[in-house]
């Protein structure tokens, strides 16, 4: 829940119209998706499903944050 959470609220603020995120929130989601790397090895069914789509979430948070 907590990896949810985080991503989830770095996904708000960014949608919320900030222009970037700060290198701390990066920094944690850098920290969120290698947590999920070792997490969905052992996931299956719907839980692997929607734990892959916060990895893009979070992924794509950093990839458009460090192209700017």
């Amino acid at each position: 829940m907590t990896l949810d959470t985080v991503i989830g609220g770095c996904a708000v603020f960014y949608l919320d119209g900030q222009p970037e995120l700060d290198h701390q929130r990066i920094a944690i989601l850098q920290d969120c998706v290698a947590d999920l790397d070792g997490l969905l090895e052992d996931l299956s069914g719907d839980s692997l499903g929607y734990f892959q789509r916060l990895r893009r979430l979070a992924t794509a948070l950093v990839d458009v944050n460090q192209t700017r």
